[in-house]
């Protein structure tokens, strides 16, 4: 564990000793905070296109776990600042989400020193069919002493990436300890990314089976992830056989309508939630544990099912049993027995994006990639 963690710990009294699922690593994070340029009048910055940030290792799962797992811990002990998440949509009704929306997201975070930045992020599904990503993003690092950009890049990878860790820290805690089969509806980015999660996290998987209403795309989703993590992948023919006795259950699609059923889901099973209203009620009702990574954040646009179940008088603040932050602190156990069903929900939340471009930038840097930038030579005005 970082002495940086360790000091978060120590002051917040009374708590339990923190997880030891940390203790020995360096935290990419707490080591890579404070190493800024100096202040020019030029203001310069640092331009990182996607291959920058693929050279700079976004890919890297092991090390973008450790950087989510500190942020979480940060966030949960008070040493980070993030307003609410802003959705900028065409419409007041969640449909109006298929015709493309766009999302801001901002994080202070006080590690061994500040990272403040913010991520502008585009989610327009009909992109697809135009040979377009659905997401795309654009992320801001500043100052933390003078506010000045110190760098803008790509985050359409560190976005993905960031949402496969979490799920990776809640496998960490929450998965079954004998999974064998996995269930995945949805062959997106999202997809890959949980993918590549789950080899790192559970390298004892026999199948990992996806399904998607393009054939075509769950057979080439599968023949990638065996060909660059030797995943086992497999294509699925239909929702049912994709969730069929399956450990665990990730549903990654756009849809608002629920395709998850209670039934789906066997005893013992870990269902994880990261996208909208893809599971029906009684998939979140049955549950002996419901985990989340932040309750404001999961109820802040309503569209995710405990969010709807919350709005509609069915779910408590105080049915939840604990965010992801406090299981990784220690503060309350994960999985207890291998019968007990439990869904993990995650949303995404700033102080994610922003450590882990911080990560990005400092690797990058060190490395020489990117390209430099002035927004001005001199101020016109001071």
């Amino acid at each position: 564990m970082s002495p940086e963690l360790k000091q978060c710990l120590a002051e917040v009294e009374p708590a339990p000793e923190p997880s030891a699922a940390f203790d020995g690593i360096q935290f990419p994070l707490s080591l890579e905070i404070g190493q800024q340029a100096a202040i020019s009048s030029s203001a310069e910055f640092l331009y990182l296109d996607q291959q920058a940030v693929l050279q700079a290792g976004v890919l890297d799962m092991r090390r973008t776990v450790d950087v989510i797992g500190e942020a979480l811990c940060l966030f949960e002990t008070g040493k980070c600042r993030q307003p609410p998440k802003i959705v900028l949509r065409d419409g007041d009704d969640v449909a109006s989400e298929d015709r493309g929306r766009i999302n801001a997201l901002f994080a202070s975070l006080c590690g061994k020193e500040r990272a403040i930045g913010m991520k502008w992020i585009a989610s327009f599904p009909a992109n697809r069919s135009h040979g377009l990503p659905r997401a795309s993003a654009l992320i801001i690092l500043n100052s933390p002493d003078t506010g000045l950009p110190l760098a803008i890049m790509d985050g359409t990878l560190i976005s993905a990436m960031r949402t496969g860790a979490v799920t990776a820290l809640g496998l960490k805690y929450l998965a079954p300890r004998d999974s064998r089969k996995v269930g995945i509806v949805g062959a997106g980015v999202q997809a890959r990314t949980q993918i590549l999660a789950l080899v790192n996290e559970l390298p004892q998987l026999n199948e990992i089976a996806v399904f998607s209403r393009t054939a075509g795309d769950a057979k080439a989703i599968a023949e990638d992830c065996q060909q660059q993590w030797q995943a086992p992948v497999v294509p699925a023919e239909s929702i049912a056989e994709a969730l069929k006795d399956a450990d665990i259950v990730i549903p990654c699609t756009t849809t608002h309508v629920p395709f998850v059923r209670a039934e789906h889901i066997k005893p013992g099973a870990l269902t994880v939630q990261l996208s909208h209203h893809d599971s029906e009620f009684g998939v979140v009702s049955q549950c002996s544990k419901i985990v989340i990574d932040n309750w404001d954040v999961v109820t802040h646009r309503g569209t995710v099912t405990p969010a709807i179940m919350h709005a509609q008088g069915l779910l408590g603040r105080e049915q939840i049993y604990a965010t992801l932050g406090e299981l990784i602190l220690g503060r309350k156990p994960g999985r207890e027995s291998e019968s007990e069903r439990i869904h993990f929900v995650h949303q995404g939340m700033g102080v994610e994006d922003v450590a882990l471009a911080w990560s990005v930038y400092t690797s990058a840097r060190g490395r020489g990639l990117g390209q430099t930038l002035k927004l001005w030579e001199k101020p016109l005005w001071v």
